[in-house]
Parts: C-alpha cells; sequence; structure tokens
C-alpha cells in the first residue's frame, strides 16, 4: 500500500507548513507545537450559475494527524489554534488526504 502521508504530506508540510500552538479546549491538556499548511482565504467553491457568481471563502489549516501527542491524537472541534500571534478556534474537521485533516477556522 503506498504511503501517502511521507510521500505527500510530509514534503508539503516540509515546504508549506509554518508552527502553530495548539490549544486544547480541555484546559487539561497542555498546549503543543505542530506545523500547519495555512490559508487565511481558501477558495472552496466557484460555481456560474445563471450568470451569478457563487464562491465561498475560509480560513483553514491542513495538519497531519502523526504531529499530534499521543496524549492528544486528533483535532478536535472547538479548540484553539494560535497562528503568526493570532488566535483562531476550530469551527470544523473535514477528512482530507490519508493522514492529514482540514480545520476550518474562525478568528477570535
Amino acid at each position: 500500500m503506498f504511503d501517502f502521508d511521507n510521500f505527500v504530506n510530509k514534503p508539503s508540510m516540509d515546504i508549506f507548513g509554518r508552527p502553530v500552538t495548539y490549544r486544547p479546549k480541555n484546559t487539561q491538556f497542555a498546549p503543543f507545537e505542530i506545523t500547519g499548511d495555512f490559508h487565511k482565504s481558501y477558495m472552496e467553491i466557484e460555481l456560474k450559475n445563471a450568470g451569478a457568481d457563487i464562491s465561498s471563502a475560509k480560513i483553514v489549516l491542513f495538519v497531519r494527524l502523526v504531529d499530534f501527542p499521543t496524549t492528544y491524537p486528533k483535532p478536535k472541534q472547538g479548540d484553539y489554534v494560535e497562528i503568526w500571534g493570532v488566535t483562531y478556534q476550530i469551527i470544523d474537521i473535514e477528512h482530507h488526504i490519508p493522514g492529514s485533516r482540514k480545520l476550518v477556522l474562525h478568528e477570535e
């Protein structure tokens, strides 16, 4: 089986990844550092329907699950991330490519 995470996700993170402080909403867990591919205006939909352009822009962060500690193995809705001194709350988590997740964020 092809190891998609190590051959695609890891090299992509090495090129496009940025340091991220991950803060679980549950304060029993300490914040930790991960790497993420951050997009302030991720365009998800572009349609032309009856002459009207429809598009959707989201703030998203792509993360590798292997970067999460064993004590906190996956992202959770309601948690926070800090990128370049700005705090965002995770409002949705979407499956992305194997071994990664797309976190949809809301700026605090």
